[in-house]
């Protein structure tokens, strides 16, 4: 369709063509409202979609409306939170002294050797003993415990899930205590750090380009010992969730290929105070609202060891979704594609003020469907002409759907609409989706690359560029306040001519180390393919 064809359907469009259009996208939408699963809104985000429903494991909407509810919490941090800080923070203290007391002689590199032993072992209790006061003292008075736990020697790691919150160490302190994977920086932590050290943890070195190899081979080396390690506790999701599904499991815990006990986290309480993912209340919040309680509940439950079979020995992927899909079941909470290094995407995708962070994931997946992703032309040709278009700010399923050259009966389009009607007006914005999908097909490259992509929507010419525009652009850098936008155009624009050229941005900012985040490529950042699953 070419560019005046559209401008004139868009001006010329009847009052009775537009009020068949809402009618029927109203019913396509209320029939997805129905056959699909259900999204939790964002509560921060307004670039959320919410008219295309699924399940995003990483937004937490916390609501507390009841206003008696409301009113004992405010009572309770008056009253109750004051001495709750205090003993938390002497529980702490004590624990940090017992473990001073057990690592007394020990260096890190001994504490890594060989498994503690005589009496620092008992110290390891009493100090597990402590940080479980830290937890009652916050508010955890009652752990409940369901199911046994097996020996190190019939299940040497343990396999937690879902991962929520900062609240699920507490599995650490009730079950012996075992071992963590933890940062290398976490021995540097006041306080907290001596109590890590002595649980022996598995250190992870992010700077350390064989940190991953390193990682795994320590956890096979405990797990196949013969030597009495304490269980090792791995949180296989890799990152917080709403609990409402369980993402893809990393393999770090089944390469060893030796037996595993699944571990599920519950928090049976009326207000879930404490899951702390991508999009929803910060930890501060979170904890405030969680020690302004009388009381919170938290069930542990230990499933039967799972044993794997040959095949799942020599497939660690095989091994860890087979488990998933055991935890899953006996949760009743149905599995995801969604993965750790989707929350890294959408960080990405939000830092560069890419519409709709939330939803970029299936978004993505949706675009593979269409085959829009890995590539296609026609976003590129709609960016060209975008100036040209007349009232691309609420666009009709049946325009966009011409505009796409798609045919408005594909199920998937109606789909990718209802990501862009975050407002619920049967509309979407054309801009938006430009932007999102070229962040999409470019995620993995420089940030340069990107603006240069996408300039072509804020200006008629890269090669006069105004100062209005080039803030407009740069608003997607990621880094740059309007402020730094304007000094960088002030410097780029020495001959005050009022305008610069793309080029000449460029060229300054080439070799400039405080511009060196636009020239970084993201490589690791992997790409989701029309089934969900990673295509690299």
């Amino acid at each position: 369709m070419t560019t005046s064809t559209f401008n004139n359907q868009r001006k010329n469009a009847s009052h009775s063509d537009a009020d068949i259009a809402s009618q029927e996208t109203t019913e396509i939408n209320a029939t997805n409202r129905n056959n699909t699963l259900e999204k939790t809104d964002s509560e921060d985000d307004a670039w959320s979609s919410t008219g295309y429903n699924y399940i995003n494991p990483f937004v937490h909407n916390l609501q507390i409306d009841n206003r008696i509810d409301l009113a004992k919490m405010y009572m309770l941090t008056v009253l109750l939170l004051p001495i709750r800080v205090v003993g938390c923070f002497l529980s702490l203290l004590s624990a940090w002294m017992f473990a001073c007391i057990g690592l007394y002689g020990l260096t890190v590199d001994d504490v890594m050797s060989k498994p503690i032993s005589g009496w620092r072992r008992h110290f390891k209790r009493v100090t597990a003993a402590a940080m479980r006061m830290l937890y009652a003292s916050g508010s955890f008075y009652h752990v409940k415990t369901v199911g046994q736990r097996a020996s190190p020697k019939e299940a040497p790691i343990l396999v937690v899930a879902p991962h929520s919150s900062y609240v699920d160490s507490i599995i650490v302190v009730t079950a012996g205590p075992p071992s963590i994977v933890a940062k290398r920086e976490t021995a540097d932590i006041p306080l907290l750090g001596k109590i890590i050290n002595f649980a022996q943890p598995i250190y992870v070195q992010r700077e350390d380009v064989n940190s991953r190899q390193n990682t795994i081979r320590q956890i096979v080396q405990r797990a196949r010992s013969e030597e009495e390690w304490p269980q090792v506790v791995i949180f296989s999701e890799g990152t917080c969730t709403n609990r409402k599904a369980l993402i893809n499991f990393k393999p770090g815990a089944f390469y060893p290929g030796v037996p595993v006990q699944p571990v599920l986290l519950k928090y049976p309480n009326k207000y879930d105070t404490f899951t702390w993912t991508w999009d929803g209340p910060g930890i501060f919040k979170l904890i405030w609202l969680t020690m302004a309680q009388f009381y919170n509940r938290c069930e542990i439950e230990y499933l039967p060891v799972y044993t794997p079979s040959e095949e799942e020995k020599s497939d660690a992927y095989l091994y860890a979704r087979n488990v998933r899909e055991v935890m899953a079941k006996a949760l009743g909470v149905p599995t995801s594609e969604y993965s750790f290094e989707d929350v890294i995407t959408m960080s990405r995708a939000k830092d560069m003020r890419v519409p709709f962070p939330g939803d970029i994931i299936e978004i993505e997946r949706v675009l593979h469907c269409l085959g829009f992703l890995p590539d296609s032309q026609r976003v590129e040709e709609l960016i060209a002409e975008f100036l040209s278009f007349n009232n691309t700010d609420r666009l009709d399923i049946f325009t966009f759907a011409e505009l796409l050259h798609i045919d408005s009966n594909n199920p998937y389009l109606h789909q990718l609409f209802a990501l862009l009607d975050h407002q619920h007006r049967y509309t979407a914005n054309l801009k938006s989706f430009l932007i999102s999908s070229t962040f999409l097909k470019l995620k993995n490259g420089e940030i340069i690359v990107f603006l240069r992509a996408i300039s072509n929507l804020y200006t008629e010419s890269l090669q006069r560029i105004t100062r209005q525009n080039f803030a407009r652009i740069l608003r997607h850098a990621g880094r740059l306040t309007p402020e730094k936008c304007d000094a960088l155009f002030f410097a780029i624009d020495s001959d005050n001519k009022g305008c610069i050229a793309f080029e000449d941005f460029e060229r300054y900012t080439k070799d400039h180390p405080k511009y060196k985040f636009l020239y970084m490529k993201k490589e690791y950042l992997r790409r989701t393919s029309a089934g969900g699953k990673k295509l690299n």
